[in-house]
């Protein structure tokens, strides 16, 4: 029995979704159900350090000299990664839950209250659920990286606790294609139409004698998503980590339970699921050892035999018998009859064998005549079906609430999509307003529109005007060029 599911998904961000994460991770703004009250009472393993989380990321990726393409717009610049597990899982540790005004609209508990922590002195966090999180971001550590880790914390102030855990997907090596070059080693271009109806001019890329195109590999600290997770397994990498992470937390005397496995009906873990199949297949051994020892046994003699029809240097009846033929008629009539004989036993080891094999069908006839066989069978068959019917209402189960939360998640998702689209017109109205104040005309500030995609100088330009009018903020010492 199980104290709880085992929740862990990563998650990708762009260089334009950090403003928003931050913003959740610092202000605690967001969709959550967050009590300022409780903030405090967060713990982080690895914080920001009083910068903003875009700020973090791009001062480790240039102080660490990680090549990231500084001139691409908008790539995966971070990974994430939220641990936790059912409230039922920490009550089992010794956390203390109250139930809110707030109730549940959909699924099972639809009207029944919705509980959260009950924190309000540190002494309320139990040690066990501490060391929980230490011991999960001690594995997410050491699988990404420590130095590649941006930022790590638990998260006391919602309903269920969870650890937020960020990081640079960084590879020690990439392979890059191969682009054609003139004798002056510059790269050769040739012109394409676009999607769009437009002319370019793209590199052509070199390809080998069997016309694939060459690669080579560079080595250093690189920026870049897809290799790293084709490093940790490539499209089985997620599910070895749910089960790499699960045999780990449990080692350190935790119960979870790591889900599925396959067509694993048993809720066994995959290490436990292969061991009982290696069980099974030594089992089987065991019963056909005796088989193969005895006709190991029978080709042993066989050959023997054989061998000693070879070192015969007469034959019964003697040669004299044989004094009217000639000298090569007689050797002839002898090496045939030594090939008769082996021919002979050969044979009469292979009736032998079949001999063995019959018995071995006669007892597996017997077992079915006895019924034992078609019984452990029919017991298994009901079994099964109790197991299927048990499993066809989990699954009636889970399909109503997937369809549940299918349908807050779309009600969600347009909420999301609205308050994204109003703020970025309020902040796209700002930086206008901003350009506008600081002189600039309306083509000077469309050119920066274009190249300062993410904001970056708008950034930097409020807070220079933050730091004219007194204010403390970070970098305050730096020259910001208006």
């Amino acid at each position: 029995m199980f104290d709880g599911n085992q929740v862990l998904r990563f998650e990708k961000y762009k260089s334009s979704d950090l403003g928003g994460l931050g913003v959740e991770l610092e202000d605690r703004k967001g969709t959550g159900n967050y009590d300022k009250d409780r903030t405090k009472f967060n713990v982080e393993f690895i914080s920001l350090n009083n910068k903003t989380l875009m700020s973090k990321v791009y001062s480790a990726l240039k102080e660490n000299e990680i090549y990231y393409g500084e001139n691409k717009k908008n790539i995966n610049l971070l990974n994430g990664a939220i641990i936790t597990s059912g409230q039922e899982f920490f009550k089992s540790l010794g956390m203390n839950f109250i139930k809110t005004d707030r109730t549940y609209q959909v699924g099972e508990k639809k009207g029944q209250p919705i509980e959260r922590v009950n924190i309000n002195t540190n002494a309320d966090i139990p040690e066990k659920v501490l060391e929980f999180f230490k011991d999960s971001h001690e594995y997410l550590s050491n699988l990404v990286g420590k130095e590649n880790v941006i930022y790590s914390a638990v998260h006391f102030d919602e309903d269920t606790p969870h650890m937020h855990f960020y990081f640079l997907p960084v590879v020690n090596e990439v392979k890059r294609k191969v682009f054609e070059t003139d004798k002056d080693g510059k790269i050769i271009k040739k012109e394409i139409t676009g999607k769009d109806g437009n002319k370019k001019l793209v590199p052509i890329v070199a390809k080998d004698e069997n016309g694939n195109s060459i690669y080579k590999t560079e080595y250093g600290k690189y920026l870049n998503l897809d290799q790293f997770w084709k490093q940790k397994g490539g499209k089985t990498s997620y599910a070895k980590i749910q089960d790499e992470y699960n045999e780990f937390i449990n080692s350190k005397g935790f119960n979870l339970y790591r889900g599925n496995v396959g067509a694993n009906i048993e809720h066994q873990t995959k290490a436990e699921y292969e061991l009982n199949e290696k069980k099974k297949e030594i089992i089987s051994l065991e019963k056909d050892i005796n088989l193969y020892q005895k006709i190991n046994e029978i080709n042993l003699k066989t050959n023997q035999e054989i061998l000693n029809i070879n070192q015969e240097e007469v034959l019964s009846p003697s040669k004299d018998v044989f004094k009217r033929y000639k000298d090569k008629d007689v050797v002839n009539l002898i090496n045939y009859t030594k090939e008769v004989n082996k021919d002979n036993l050969a044979a009469k080891s292979t009736i032998k064998k079949q001999e063995i094999r019959i018995e071995k069908l006669n007892n597996e006839v017997n077992e079915l005549k006895s019924g034992k066989t078609i019984s452990e069978a029919n017991k298994k068959i009901k079994q099964q079906e109790i197991d299927i019917k048990a499993k066809d209402e989990t699954i009636k189960k889970q399909s109503n609430k997937i369809f549940n939360l299918e349908i807050q998640i779309e009600s969600l998702t347009k909420e999301l999509l609205e308050i994204k689209q109003f703020f970025g017109r309020i902040i796209e109205k700002a930086f206008h307003a901003v350009q506008h104040l600081l002189g600039r005309k309306k083509q000077e500030i469309s050119e920066i529109n274009e190249i300062d995609e993410n904001y970056v100088l708008f950034e930097k330009q409020l807070d220079n005007i933050n730091l004219e009018h007194g204010e403390t903020i970070e970098n305050k010492n730096k020259d910001y060029t208006r």
